[in-house]
């Protein structure tokens, strides 16, 4: 099936259609950097996000215009993340940065800063007049969210200003509760006899993230009546169009799906609606559950896995993502450790499975694909994790014996050795991330090459650095990263030694 069969297959996990297919988790599952007692980096996740609920007083509940009369009060509470949430939260993310709505009435705040007087300025700006300062949240909040409200006549006359003022006169509680580690979000709700409902429990709001949905699927499509799915083949007269699930999925760039062949003539492929309804729901599952941001600073690695030539395929796949521990449960992920053993993890999946590895950098709005490796076997991650298990005990080092360790020193030694300027940080990332395709693709690695960069650069890292153990460091890493490479080396060559006996 390949990257976009499997994505499919992992939205056709979930037993949801419709506009619910295209409904994600506002925020991303918390984590602080700390260190091991080895000095290693690790991620620990700690659910530290928050939400700032505003109680609206409404005069009909049911009604298609919401009449605010009031906000009744303003509360803070934890980021929830059990399933149900999701349809509460009514949430997908905005088209764009500057965009002037979004699908529901919930707005990022980010992180909160230390000081008092910081946190003032972010809410309504240095000035205080919040409405002259474009930067502030306040500002974004009215012009880039509540007004399309009162616009599409979901608000009634005035409510967005009545909101607004309330907001303002409540500045120093605002001010007070935004204050912690985590990310908010100010979620717009409705108070029902004192229970607090969410943007998903309030009808007008369902009927406004549908139509916002409807417009922006049908928006600057260039198919004109019925067309084939890209997918399944089968005729569609409401096609939509991969971009409006994958932004990669493009045609004016060589670094987007259509473009990896510079010589297809296709733009971006139609899919059908259900097509469209599952590669959401998969790539949802994939952002939340099966995506590693820890090893390549800036890079988003997807794992997608794709079960072969057995039958029952979903029973399958829910059980290989349960080995993972990725099964959605309240949407924490892999766990406390999930990310510093991503790679480890992909390495206990029995046979019947594949790998896709999607390397990946968000830019404003855009996607940028770096790499893809597709059909990467279990078997031979295993033989990855031991070779790196073979060179940490050649060279007789207390090292972490998994392959989010390797991956990660190899990062880490390539970082150290690049100069100080962001060019070359960026040829350096790139160049690891060519380094780990190669290991991926069981490829013939460039332990000659790597040897000659670090024997070049290694005198600027002694002139730059203060700390000469941090040099030694350095040096002894990159020894370690040479011998790893040289025992896949080996792997390959037995691979390369099979395939010419055969």
């Amino acid at each position: 099936m390949g990257f976009l069969g499997a994505v499919r297959a992992l939205g056709e996990l979930r037993a949801v259609s419709g506009w619910e297919a295209h409904l994600k988790f506002p925020l991303e599952k918390f984590k602080t950097r700390q260190k091991t007692k080895k000095g290693n980096n690790r991620d620990e996740i700690n659910e530290g996000h928050k939400i700032m609920r505003i109680w609206l007083t409404i005069d009909n509940l049911q009604a298609n215009q919401l009449k605010i009369q009031d906000v009744k009060k303003i509360d803070l509470i934890d980021y929830k993340t059990n399933p149900d949430m999701k349809t509460k939260y009514l949430y997908k993310d905005r088209i764009g940065t500057n965009t002037s709505w979004g699908f529901t009435p919930i707005f990022k705040m980010g992180k909160p800063q230390k000081e008092v007087l910081s946190k003032k300025n972010a809410l309504i700006g240095k000035s205080g007049n919040w409405p002259e300062e474009g930067k502030s949240i306040f500002y974004k909040l009215r012009n880039r969210l509540l007004e399309d409200y009162e616009t599409c006549k979901i608000f009634s006359p005035g409510s967005v200003e009545l909101i607004m003022n309330k907001l303002t006169d409540h500045i120093d509680q605002i001010i007070s509760l935004f204050d912690g580690n985590g990310s908010f979000i100010m979620v717009f709700g409705a108070n029902n006899h004192e229970q607090f409902l969410f943007p998903g429990e309030i009808p007008a709001f369902i009927n406004y993230f549908k139509n916002k949905l409807k417009q922006h699927l049908q928006k600057d499509s260039n198919m004109k009546g019925t067309s084939s799915c890209f997918y399944c083949g089968r005729f569609s007269d409401n096609p939509a169009t991969l971009d409006k699930i994958f932004k990669f999925a493009t045609f004016d760039k060589v670094n987007v799906l259509p473009g990896l062949n510079e010589k297809s003539l296709m733009k971006v492929q139609p899919v059908c609606q259900d097509c469209l309804q599952y590669l959401t729901a998969g790539r949802e599952i994939i952002e939340r559950e099966l995506a590693d941001k820890s090893t390549i600073f800036g890079i988003i690695i997807w794992l997608i896995p794709e079960v072969i030539g057995i039958e029952g395929t979903e029973w399958f796949l829910k059980k290989a993502l349960e080995k993972l521990n990725f099964e959605e449960k309240g949407a924490t992920g892999m766990g406390s450790e999930a990310e510093r053993r991503f790679f480890h993890r992909l390495t206990k999946q029995e046979t019947g499975l594949v790998f896709h590895f999607l390397f990946w950098e968000r830019i404003k709005a855009q996607e940028r694909i770096h790499l893809m490796v597709e059909d990467v076997p279990p078997t031979w991650l295993v033989k990855l994790e031991n070779a790196w298990i073979k060179a940490v005990e050649n060279l007789s080092m207390n090292w972490e014996r998994n392959l989010d360790t390797a991956f990660n020193t190899l990062y880490s030694t390539c970082m150290a050795l690049s100069g100080q300027s962001n060019e070359d940080k960026v040829v350096m990332r790139d160049f690891v991330i060519k380094v780990l395709g190669k290991i991926l693709k069981s490829e013939q690695l460039p332990t000659q090459l790597f040897k000659a960069m670090f024997v070049r650069r290694i005198p600027k890292l002694v002139f730059d650095c203060n700390v000469w153990s941090d040099v030694q460091f350095t040096s002894r890493k990159a020894q370690l990263v040479v011998e790893f490479l040289e025992q896949i080396n080996k792997e390959v060559a037995l691979i390369e030694a099979g395939s010419k006996i055969s």
